[in-house]
């Protein structure tokens, strides 16, 4: 039983990786496309999300440069 769980989490895993390899392509086109034409595309804003994210984590104080940090290495991996 505990092997078919195991099974069962590596399956879910994958998954998770395969779903994050097609979002981020799609998250980095669209910071390049809203910087280049300053507008969020389609009512879809990237960068003000990221902002928001990492204003919400710490308030623009060191864990935000942190979480950027994260970001950048994340994209930077892939």
């Amino acid at each position: 039983m505990k092997e078919h769980i195991k099974d069962q989490l590596r399956s879910i895993k994958k998954s998770i990786g395969y779903a994050v390899d097609v979002a981020v392509p799609f998250l980095c086109l669209g910071v390049v496309v809203q910087l280049m034409v300053g507008t969020p595309l389609f009512g879809w804003n990237p960068v003000g999300n990221i902002i928001k994210a990492s204003q919400q984590l710490g308030d623009n104080s060191f864990i935000g440069v942190i979480t950027l940090i994260v970001l950048y290495s994340v994209f930077k991996k892939k």
